[in-house]
């Protein structure tokens, strides 16, 4: 099923380019971003369960067409009883199993052979392991040598689900276990929601730093979102001349809805009003903070346009805080800004007037989360994120959240 872009009126104040909104405060960007998300809803495909993959999201509700379990089913390997007093000896009069149930009634005096996930016969109301039975004649026979309660080993009817439930639901998140619900509940075809592409563009000018500056940053940012789950595309380099600017821009809404530039942070401002984009901020009240994020149409093609700085940790925290945001949106899911944990800080960190992110190392030590911060050098591995507020210190073995990046 194809729908096509929806652009929806929320509450953003439109501005263009020409009189570009004030620094906005971290909360606010967020806010923002999450009612700009409903103007690029999730477009949702039909696709058969053999194609299903982990990570992929749900367009739709499943919902269980009859009880589960549809019968009474035994938890263990053993024998469906009539429970009594210990002691008392039952005849064997077969046997039961999931796909070849005992269908007489059961008597006093009479056991049947149940399996695992067997079907508990009717007149049964218990199941005894074998570890808890002895065995006589040409095991022909039983007697139960421990004292049981009536229903014990056994899983009723419904007591899973029942007909109506919603097992999944639109917008869950499959992994191996819903896939395999999906399997055993005989569905041919579900409803998921496709993956947004996200193009990447790296502006810059001729000198040899700005260069290796600019591919370091569209190939960090083209794999992250690729580890992220979304369907990245490398859409080039190019100089701080806005024709070619326009022109990597104009290419990049034919191929997706998404776009990130890393640098030319003025000159795409400037061709934000040629283009009759809306900006929504142009920055944020952060260090980092040169973030910019515009919204409307290309060449009839509907973009989020979002323009983080050349340096590339901050164009990678810009990224991580905003944009996968935004994409898991697209995508079906909450807009939330990912999984914070909480860490102990392995050293200090002074404070300052604004509000910080900063890359951090996190890594499991003795069964403790902890995180150490990276420096600016742009080879540091960094894997969360740090967020500071202004004049706040932190002292070595304080508790902090971060922010795990890089997760699906």
């Amino acid at each position: 099923m194809k729908v096509k872009p929806r652009i929806v009126s929320v509450g953003v104040n439109p501005m263009n380019s020409a009189g570009f909104p004030k620094t906005v405060s971290i909360e606010e960007a967020f806010r923002t971003l999450e009612v700009l998300s409903k103007r690029y809803p999730p477009q949702p495909k039909t696709v058969h369960v053999a194609r299903l993959q982990p990570g992929r999201v749900l367009a739709e509700d499943i919902v269980a067409a009859e009880d589960i379990p549809a019968e009474r089913k035994s938890i263990v390997d053993g024998f469906a009883i009539i429970v009594n007093k210990p002691g008392t000896k039952r005849r064997i009069v077969g046997s039961s199993t999931a796909e070849t149930p005992y269908n007489a009634q059961l008597q006093q005096g009479e056991c049947v052979r149940i399996t695992n996930g067997g079907v508990v016969p009717d007149g049964a109301d218990t199941v005894v392991p074998f570890e808890d039975v002895l065995l006589y004649g040409e095991m022909d026979s039983i007697e139960v040598i421990t004292k049981l309660d009536k229903g014990e080993n056994i899983r009723d009817r419904g007591s899973e689900a029942n007909v109506g439930d919603i097992l999944l639901r639109d917008g869950d998140r499959l992994d191996s276990i819903s896939i395999g619900l999906i399997y055993k509940l005989g569905i041919s075809q579900v409803e998921i929601y496709k993956k947004p592409r996200v193009s990447v563009i790296s502006i810059g000018n001729e000198s040899s730093h700005q260069r290796m500056n600019g591919n370091f940053n569209r190939s960090q940012l083209l794999a992250l979102f690729k580890i992220q789950g979304f369907k990245s595309i490398d859409a080039g380099e190019c100089a701080h001349k806005l024709v070619e600017i326009e022109k990597k821009l104009n290419t990049a809404a034919k191929f997706s809805c998404v776009i990130v530039a890393t640098g030319g942070y003025e000159q795409i401002l400037n061709l934000a009003e040629k283009l009759n984009l809306t900006v929504a901020f142009n920055k944020i009240s952060s260090n980092p903070g040169k973030f910019a994020f515009a919204h409307g149409s290309i060449k009839n093609k509907p973009v989020f346009l979002c323009v983080l700085p050349q340096k590339p940790a901050s164009a990678w925290i810009g990224a991580n805080l905003f944009v996968s945001p935004f994409l898991r949106a697209m995508e079906g899911r909450t807009v939330t800004n990912g999984m914070r944990w909480k860490s102990k800080l392995a050293e200090s960190i002074p404070k300052s007037c604004e509000t910080r992110f900063v890359r951090v190392q996190s890594e499991f030590i003795n069964g403790k989360l902890i995180s150490s911060p990276a420096s600016s050098d742009i080879f540091t591995r960094a894997n969360s994120i740090l967020e500071i507020p202004k004049n706040i210190a932190y002292s070595a073995k304080d508790t902090v959240n971060v922010l795990l990046v890089e997760s699906p």
